[in-house]
């Protein structure tokens, strides 16, 4: 930062006079190409951007300081950018473009104030910028962590990064230069190093694991060729323990390996980095052993050797080549297969085909072929696997044998082998002692499945056990010892502590509610015990007074593997719950039954009064009529002129006469009917009808009092002919019912409307009005007999409060329904439903 200064120490604000001064005003003002050089996008786009636009002016304006700042950021390889003035007006360089993702703030970022771009990390970086600012001293920020938004996402990024001040021409701070460097990769891989390290370390503490249990005897020594590590059968197999070979050297633990083939191997090992496999006669200490060798690498420089004793394999061997007769007894007896081969080359000297030139008489059941000898391996086996060929061909060049374990998809098996070369190494034979392991290999494999899906079971026992809804526990020996408890049990007792504790130590207030002796007799004699919707006094939690509950258990016999009754077995549910609702059950049940009694005797009254109230109105009705009908017709006389001439004024008054007649008549039949549907005396007789007629005839006989309203009465088309399975006059009645009572409650000038639609093989007829409405509070009740919704505003229409009623039980006798809907003071829907169909 100092080289931006120009100068040491604190100059803000002494204003720096060189002889330039005198001279500035006669240069050419700079232009964008001399002030952002360069082919790189971001001096392209320097160059292209508008800079009048920002408080920074336009660049022929801007200081020699500022223009030699920006220079410096541009031809930067490093990521750069600079905040000037007071606004901090931000300009960056191509190696910080990438800095942004692949989308987000750039390009828009260029020439934007520092705190709107950077909204989202501002309360971090704001204050370090003021700092600077503030001080004239510059910063250094390793590593940190300052997350950003970009790629469409908030991300983790970890920066390096330094803010100096930029000194302008008169010496104070003119902005801040930002020297940065995105650490995020090395973090992360910081991160992942140390994982992989924790994963390392549990790894090679298994690996520790497995080779301790392995029936090899295994040594590690160390790149000074020490022993660091010992494992169990190594102990077994040399007759000492490990405390006393680790730390020794290997020729110090094993003198007789010094300048031996075994020394030469491992030193190849550890300088060569690669592993050896051999087989070496070891004798002293007291030893006389053919090992067979394998030594591997480790990461830390040193050795890994395992090695196991086949002097048995080798005496036989060498048994069969000292005697013709001795080895042929011995090829014949094997258990194992046993074949010579010779390998075949091509013209580049790579194995290609081998022949048997002997075979045993196990090579037939241990392979599956026969009559081998003479034959290759590709007549054999067509098909067969090319690594067979390489590995028999590296025994015979090196004369290494080789023991290892391989399938053949060819052969359909797999196989143990043990192949070492026979003979001068020019021969090319290599002799194999194998056995087909086909099936202890599936049988192994079937084994480790088993295991896998074993421990699956046990975790998904555990599971269960643990999620039981009902209480589950086992309680070992005699002493009743908890050994297990699900949650539902911990639930039942309060959460006490269970475990390793006797049941009465633990649950000291069940004692004397006679458990024990149950527990004890379960175990003595091995005969569960059951007990039903027995009462329990727990503390339901620690230190509570005792609850009493109810419980369904049964104490099972823990039975070991042997045969031997090691515990028992608690298992039950809480059943205080269903219990106490059983009991309150009875209650309500006897209650139910003394009001249903009541109820009955109720009803019995309530019907006799209903059938006493209809066959009164019926008999009532019956009797007003007769009268009433006498009145109409010497009314209709009068005015006939049969008694005498009539005055216009008494024809008003006989007219008013027979108006009052019929209204008071149709009252009467209202009453009538409605007692008809009480008494259940209506009968019907369903037909089709069609609806488009019902609705015409019903129209025709309330028109002329719509009319007489001066109100619109109009008839929708249906969309489709509707059939409505129906008595014919009991649908006309209704709809009757519904107009009349339009027009009664809609004013003059008004709409009525009939409509029709089907739905679900249901028939919907609708009459709309904009009468006066009904109030939401009252249109339930509309359907209730003799009910008038307000009395204050039916009081100037005339009715009884039976022809809803009457409709919806008309339209309930026809298998449908009659609902209605309202708005106070806009109009009503009423909407007849009723079965039929669509034609």
């Amino acid at each position: 930062m100092s080289a931006l200064r120009g100068r040491t120490g604190d100059h803000r604000g002494v204003k720096r006079t060189t002889s330039d001064d005198h001279t500035t005003s006669a240069r050419p003002a700079p232009t964008p190409a001399a002030i952002f050089p360069g082919d790189g996008e971001m001096a392209a786009l320097c160059r292209a951007f508008d800079w009048s636009t920002t408080p920074l002016g336009p660049v022929a304006g801007w200081s020699q300081s500022l223009r030699t700042t920006v220079g410096i950021v541009l031809g930067s390889r490093n990521p750069m950018f600079i905040w000037w003035g007071p606004e901090l007006i931000q300009l960056y360089n191509d190696a910080y473009r990438p800095s942004f993702g692949a989308e987000g703030r750039h390009p828009r970022a260029l020439g934007m104030r520092g705190e709107q771009c950077w909204t989202d990390i501002w309360s971090t970086i704001g204050p370090q910028i003021a700092d600077v600012r503030a001080t004239g001293e510059g910063t250094w920020h390793e590593d940190q962590l300052i997350p950003i938004e970009r790629n469409g996402r908030l991300e983790d990024v970890w920066w390096t990064y330094s803010y100096g001040p930029v000194f302008d021409d008169d010496g104070t701070i003119g902005g801040v230069l930002v020297v940065c460097q995105e650490t995020t990769r090395r973090m992360l891989s910081e991160r992942d190093r140390e994982r992989l390290v924790a994963l390392t370390a549990r790894a090679e503490r298994r690996a520790t694991s497995v080779i301790e249990q392995v029936s090899d005897e295994h040594l590690t020594l160390d790149s000074e060729f020490r022993i660091v590590a010992v494992n169990a059968a190594a102990e077994r197999s040399l007759g000492v323990t490990r405390d006393t070979l680790l730390g020794r050297t290997h020729w110090e633990a094993f003198p007789a390996s010094a300048g031996s083939e075994a020394e030469r191997q491992y030193r190849y090992v550890v300088a060569e980095r690669r592993e050896a496999h051999f087989t070496h006669h070891y004798l002293g200490e007291g030893y006389d052993r053919h090992l067979e060798i394998d030594a591997y690498p480790t990461d830390e420089g040193g050795i890994a050797i395992f090695w196991r004793n086949v002097s048995d394999r080798v005496l036989s061997l060498r048994a069969v080549r000292d005697s013709e007769a001795r080895y042929r007894a011995l090829f014949d007896s094997l258990d194992e297969g046993f074949c010579v081969l010779e390998l075949l080359f091509d013209a580049e000297d790579r194995p290609v085909d081998y022949r048997f030139l002997e075979a045993n008489p196990a090579f037939m059941l241990q392979s599956g072929l026969s009559d081998a000898r003479g034959r290759t391996a590709r007549e054999l086996i067509p098909g067969l696997e090319s690594h067979w060929f390489e590995t028999y061909g590296r025994v015979a060049r090196t004369g290494e044998p080789i023991r290892f374990e391989s399938s053949s998809d060819a052969m359909g098996r797999r196989f143990d082998l043990y192949a070492f070369r026979v003979g001068l190494p020019e021969e090319h034979k290599v002799a194999v002692l194998f056995k087909d392991v086909t099936a202890s290999h599936a049988a192994e494999r079937e084994r480790e499945r088993l295991a896998t899906a074993l421990e699956v079971e046990r975790s998904r026992l555990a599971y269960v056990f643990e999620r039981a809804p009902f209480f589950l526990a086992v309680l070992r020996g005699p002493a009743h010892v908890f050994e297990l408890a699900n949650n539902a049990y911990y639930e039942l007792v309060g959460h006490r502590e269970l475990i390793g504790r006797g049941a009465f130590d633990a649950l000291p207030e069940m004692l004397e509610q006679g458990f024990q002796a149950q527990l004890d007799s379960v175990l003595s004699t091995g005969d569960p015990f059951v007990g039903r919707t027995v009462p329990v006094r727990v503390a339901r939690t620690p230190g509570a007074p005792l609850e009493e509950r109810f419980v369904d258990f049964t104490f099972l016999p823990l039975i070991e593997a042997d045969g031997q009754r090691a515990g028992v077995i608690v298992h039950g549910s809480d059943v205080t719950e269903h219990e106490l609702a059983r009991r309150e059950i009875e209650r309500l049940l006897v209650e139910s039954e003394r009001s249903r009694s009541e109820g009955e005797a109720l009803r019995a009254e309530a019907e006799a009064a209903n059938r006493t109230k209809s066959e009164f109105l019926a008999v009532m009705s019956h009797e007003l009529r007769t009268p009433l009908n006498a009145i109409g017709g010497y009314a209709e006389l009068m005015e006939m002129g049969i008694r005498g001439p009539v005055t216009p004024m008494q024809r008003e008054d006989l007219q008013r006469i027979q108006t009052s007649q019929r209204h008071l008549l149709g009252l009467i039949n209202e009453v009538l009917n409605y007692a008809k549907l009480e008494t259940g005396s209506v009968e019907y007789k369903l037909v089709d009808v069609p609806v488009r007629e019902a609705m015409t005839a019903a129209e025709s006989l309330v028109a002329p009092q719509a009319r007489a309203r001066g109100l619109a009465l109009t008839i929708a088309a249906c969309a489709v002919p509707l059939i409505a399975r129906a008595d014919a006059e009991k649908l006309r009645q209704i709809l009757v019912n519904l107009l009349s009572n339009a027009v009664k409650f809609t004013e003059r000038g008004g709409r009525i409307e009939m409509s029709c639609g089907f739905e679900d093989s249901r028939v919907a007829i609708h009459v709309r009005d904009t009468g006066i409405g009904i109030p939401a509070d009252k249109l339930e009740v509309v359907f209730d007999p003799f009910v008038q919704v307000r009395a204050d505003l039916t009081r100037p229409y005339e009715g009884t409060g039976l022809g809803l009623a009457i409709s919806r039980d008309l339209a309930r006798g026809m298998g449908g329904e009659l609902t209605a809907e309202s708005s106070f003071g806009v109009g009503s829907t009423f909407t007849l439903v009723l079965p039929g169909t669509a034609s």
